[in-house]
C-alpha cells in the first residue's frame, strides 16, 4: 500500500542546496539541452523561516507594548523593527541590547540584558544572656508627725497640759525589683554578600 506524500515543505540550508546543484551540473553536462540550475542568496525574513536578531532599545519596555529595536551590526537602513514585548516588564534603563526574533511578519522581544545586584545580609552574630529590671515594687507605710499644739496652764494642779496637733504621710520603706534575663550583643555581626540577577 502507497503511504500520502508528505505535505510539509522541505528545507535545505545553503550547503546542502550547493551539493544537490553540483550533481545536477553534472547530468546537464551530459544534456546540452537542459538549462543550469541557479541558487539566489535568500532574501532574510522571505518565506515563513524564522529570523533572529541582536538589536538595542532605549527606555522602559512595558509588556505588551511595541518598541523600536536597532539592529546591531546593519548599517544599511531600514535598520529597525517594531518589536512586541510579550514577557518582560523592563525598566528605563538606559539603551540595552536585547535579542528578538521575527514570526512570520511580527517581530517579538527574546531575551534582554540582566545586570547583576549584591545584598549584604548578616552570617552570624555573637551574644550573651545579661539581666534587666523587668518592673519595679514598693512598700509603703504611714507616718504620723507632730504640726503644732496647743498648751494650757492646769491651776489646779500647777501644771502645763500640751495637746499637740498632728498629721499622716504614706512613706517608701522598700523597693522590690523584678528581673528578667535578654540576649545583647557582644561583638559586632559578621556580614556576607551575595549575588543575584535584576534588570
Amino acid at each position: 500500500m502507497t503511504q500520502p506524500a508528505d505535505r510539509d515543505a522541505v528545507q535545505f540550508t545553503r550547503e546542502s542546496a550547493a551539493r544537490i546543484a553540483n550533481v545536477v551540473r553534472t547530468l546537464e553536462i551530459g544534456v546540452p539541452k537542459l538549462r543550469p540550475l541557479l541558487f539566489d542568496r535568500l532574501v532574510e525574513g522571505s518565506g515563513s523561516g524564522k529570523v533572529f536578531r541582536v538589536g538595542t532599545f532605549t527606555g522602559e519596555w512595558p509588556i505588551g507594548t511595541l518598541k523600536a529595536v536597532t539592529f546591531k551590526y546593519q548599517a544599511a537602513t531600514p535598520n529597525t523593527a517594531a518589536v512586541t514585548n510579550l514577557f518582560f516588564p523592563y525598566p528605563s534603563n538606559g539603551t540595552q541590547d536585547c535579542a528578538i526574533a521575527k514570526d512570520g511578519t511580527a517581530w517579538f522581544l527574546v531575551d534582554v540584558v540582566f545586570s547583576v545586584g549584591v545584598i549584604t545580609y548578616v552570617q552570624s552574630i555573637e551574644s550573651a544572656t545579661a539581666a534587666y529590671v523587668q518592673s519595679v515594687a514598693t512598700s509603703n507605710t504611714t507616718l504620723t508627725y507632730m504640726t503644732g499644739g496647743s498648751a494650757e496652764l492646769n491651776t489646779g494642779t500647777c501644771q502645763i497640759v500640751f495637746t499637740p496637733e498632728t498629721a499622716t504621710a504614706k512613706i517608701m520603706v522598700a523597693v522590690l525589683a523584678t528581673t528578667a534575663t535578654t540576649r545583647i550583643l557582644t561583638s559586632a555581626p559578621v556580614t556576607a554578600t551575595a549575588a543575584y540577577l535584576r534588570f
